[in-house]
């Protein structure tokens, strides 16, 4: 009788240890959620401090400039190389205003390298008169030749040196003077490396800018995918928009151009899963961009969309708003805060400045186009 009610209290003893043990895992799971869902920046603190290798020294900057209906991106990278990816307003600023913005943000007088992610005027305008004042070491565009209808800027084009003209291979072409002027200025920009932003497949990255501390990959429009798709519509031109990943102690900040639906669910599939901080807005909140299966593969928490005041396309979209509204995501945008300044500091923070402060009720109105 001894030993059986040993053996009973033992169980019990067992029984009650297994109950605290679960409790306990329901606590931190619980103590998880609230913590990753409801304070982000402090549970991406504790993951950087926990699982990070060394932060890297300096700082990460970059700048989503207020050019009106457009889009104009300046990176300073902790190195002290920098970026500008596109550079163009169809309702706003003109070319003298973007330069000196330019001017007051580089103090060298040179870029390293600059990224024309399509052909549309709210991303071109300003870029004929950026390589006019800046040195210009590398320059990455469209698959894409001009072919103005111009008379003038034809016979420029024409002129090009031949080797140069013969790296784009796509058989259609774009006729509008905006971009001639730009296909132009790139090709006869002294010192500069040209780059299409076309991967060889599916598999690849061709275009990666790394440095100590920072990787900024671009998952471009495939060989495959300009052989499949002719680029006669605004929609398919925009769809050549690559997407870049920018990466500096262990925060991910997402750069899209105009992608849109022919080719974002296409990169989510190539980037699978990863875990993003920053989502520039693709094509200044239009509803045919940022589609959900996009959106979940970089699962972003901050969101910055460029467009203009009361501009004529109806940007940004009211379902694309609520899109970002249900995953939860702080937007700020250049229409309502003017410029938008985000920092990357040496302890992995992001801090977000703005000229203009604007509530997020604000934000997430949006127009609803019937």
């Amino acid at each position: 009788m001894h030993m059986a009610s040993n053996s009973g209290l033992s169980q019990n003893r067992m029984r009650v240890l297994i109950i605290a043990v679960a409790i306990l895992l329901v606590l931190v799971v619980v103590g998880v959620c609230v913590l990753r869902f409801g304070f982000p920046d402090k549970w991406d603190a504790l993951i950087n401090a926990l699982f990070s290798s060394e932060l890297a020294d300096g700082q990460l900057v970059v700048h989503f400039i207020d050019v009106g209906q457009g889009d104009g991106i300046y990176i300073e990278f902790p190195d002290g190389k920098d970026m500008l990816i596109d550079m163009g307003s169809t309702e706003g600023m003109k070319d003298a205003a973007a330069v000196n913005i330019l001017k007051d943000l580089n103090d060298d007088n040179i870029i390293d390298h600059l990224m024309l992610t399509h052909t549309d005027q709210d991303h071109v305008e300003f870029l004929d008169a950026v390589l006019g004042a800046f040195d210009v070491a590398n320059i990455y565009m469209p698959n894409v030749k001009a072919e103005p209808s111009n008379k003038t800027l034809l016979e420029e084009v024409n002129n090009l040196d031949k080797d140069k003209l013969a790296l784009f291979t796509d058989p259609d072409v774009v006729t509008s003077s905006t971009y001639a002027k730009f296909f132009i200025a790139a090709l006869s920009e002294e010192d500069c490396s040209i780059r299409l932003n076309m991967d060889k497949n599916a598999n690849s990255n061709d275009i990666v800018i790394s440095g100590e501390g920072y990787n900024l990959t671009f998952w471009c429009p495939t060989a495959q995918f300009y052989a499949d798709n002719n680029l006669k519509t605004a929609e398919r031109l925009n769809a050549v928009s690559p997407v870049g990943i920018l990466t500096f102690n262990s925060r991910r900040i997402v750069f899209t151009g105009d992608s849109n639906s022919l080719n974002e669910p296409l990169i989510a599939e190539r980037i699978g899963y990863l875990d993003c901080d920053v989502l520039k807005v693709a094509h200044h909140g239009s509803q045919t961009s940022s589609v959900d299966e996009f959106l979940r593969a970089v699962n972003c928490e901050y969101a910055v969309i460029s467009c203009g005041a009361d501009n004529s396309y109806d940007h940004p979209r009211q379902a694309t708003l609520n899109r970002l509204k249900a995953l939860g995501m702080t937007v700020y945008r250049t229409d309502l805060n003017g410029d938008v300044t985000l920092t990357v500091n040496d302890k992995g923070e992001l801090l977000f400045s703005t000229q203009r402060t604007a509530s997020q009720k604000d934000i997430f109105t949006g127009q609803d186009v019937k």
